[in-house]
């Protein structure tokens, strides 16, 4: 997928509102930090007047500065240098690239942003998102949310957890449990269930499993903290294994749940779980899809999560534990720094731009003083017309994807709280095969 970083857009940006100087510094600047020297300097329009720079914005570009934004206080001519209003972090070096603005970088990078938003959906991100398993009870069940641990997930004998990037079954990332030496290390989670509405109902809860010694890793389901049924430990064979727990829900039952368990001093891996006691109809449509799904697949084989996947036939019924895949649309991402990435280029680039550059001249209409006034809101005006015009111009808008029939499977739900997908054939639990076989005789 072709992208562009924010530092292109920024300057882009500038360089259509005529506001962009990319130099480099010619020597080191003071100890006080506050200064920065530039013998090209002279050579800009106005750069033999002190006054030429003054409440203009310096952003450093390289160095141990990079990324920081200071307004310049006083140019001195005779010896090329800009002297700021706060100190930079450290003493600005030579050889350090640097732009100069005459508009805060700042409010350029916001106007980038609410440029990439405000024209959604003529530009926007295809979105396939395969998160949701079918009848899956937990969440975060595919360890892909992160941050000081895993969330919904409670670290049990103090183990050591990371996110894995490198070892991953499905999607980006998997879980990493280095047990401590001396109990086994466990992530465990317990979803909020009636007990009562499960009772002798059958519980599985399944996880793909690395790990390169036997008897290391292991699933476990968690009936009253005494009481468990647990799956065979992994064969150590130095790759992914599916496990899986199952037991009937017993009358004496306080609670369902999951365990991923490492013995002690051991070193696995866990993805793709997903913990069921029967039929789920109603599912969260992520909230990164913002119109669709178009079209809803399910994963054809357990063994194999990366596909392929198909759409249900006409009447079928989901298969549980297997992944869905929902197509659909949404905003295409917003750069948080000048490394960051939009998923556009040429020419869309260039909507995005005059979007911003619109944007950007409003902002400053409106902070403005009255005789200043006039003159952004018609550069506003001229963007505006730009944005129009490029809209209608073919290749440019981006088009939504077709959308599949649903043919008496699956409907949308929308309230306050969210938007949901429905699947709406029943499935019979008393068989125990829910209907799964319909939905494969269907596709063979």
């Amino acid at each position: 997928m072709a992208t562009t970083t924010r530092a292109v857009l920024r300057q882009r940006l500038s360089e259509a509102i005529g506001d962009y100087k990319s130099l480099t510094t010619s020597a080191e600047g003071n100890s006080a930090k506050t200064s920065l020297i530039d013998t090209s300097l002279k050579n800009l329009p106005g750069g033999g007047d002190s006054n030429a720079f003054e409440e203009w914005f310096l952003m450093v570009t390289s160095g141990s500065n990079s990324g920081q934004i200071r307004r310049v206080r006083s140019y001195t001519v005779s010896t090329s240098t800009l002297v700021v209003e706060e100190a930079f972090s450290s003493a600005v070096d030579g050889s350090v690239t640097y732009e100069l603005h005459r508009y805060d970088p700042t409010d350029k990078h916001n106007a980038i942003n609410r440029a990439i938003e405000e024209l959604y959906p003529t530009l926007h991100l295809k979105i396939p998102d395969e998160t949701l398993v079918v009848d899956d009870l937990l969440t975060n069940s595919d360890f892909e949310t992160f941050s000081n641990g895993f969330t919904s997930w409670t670290e049990v004998g103090s183990p050591t957890v990371s996110a894995e990037t490198a070892l991953v079954m499905h999607g980006d990332q998997a879980a990493k449990i280095v047990a401590d030496s001396g109990a086994a290390g466990q992530l465990a989670q317990t979803p909020t269930i009636n007990i009562h509405q499960i009772t002798n109902k059958t519980a599985t809860f399944k996880c793909w499993v690395y790990a390169t010694a036997a008897d290391t890793a292991r699933i476990r389901l968690d009936w009253d903290g005494s009481t468990f049924e647990s799956s065979d430990y992994h064969t150590g064979k130095d790759q992914w294994e599916l496990l899986q727990a199952t037991g009937s829900v017993d009358s004496d039952a306080t609670q369902v749940k999951v365990i991923c368990e490492v013995a002690a001093s051991g070193t696995a891996y866990f993805d793709a779980g997903w913990l069921s006691v029967g039929p789920i109809y109603k599912y969260n449509i992520p909230s990164t899809i913002l119109d669709g799904p178009y079209y809803v697949s399910q994963q054809y084989s357990e063994s194999d999560p990366d596909g392929p996947y198909y759409s249900l036939p006409s009447d079928a019924t989901p298969t549980s534990g297997r992944r869905l895949r929902l197509e659909g649309i949404g905003l295409l991402s917003r750069p948080t720094s000048d490394s960051g990435t939009v998923e556009i280029a040429e020419p869309r680039v260039s909507m995005v731009v005059a979007y911003a550059a619109r944007w950007l001249y409003r902002m400053l209409a409106g902070d403005s003083a009255l005789e200043a006034n006039s003159r952004w809101n018609a550069a506003a005006q001229m963007w505006s017309a730009e944005v129009e015009r490029m809209s209608r111009t073919p290749g440019l808008r981006m088009h939504k994807p077709g959308s599949e029939s649903r043919r008496h499977v699956w409907h949308f739900q929308e309230d306050s709280d969210g938007r949901y997908i429905i699947f709406e054939g029943s499935r019979d639990t008393s068989t125990g095969d829910w209907v799964a076989q319909r939905t494969m005789n269907a596709w063979s």
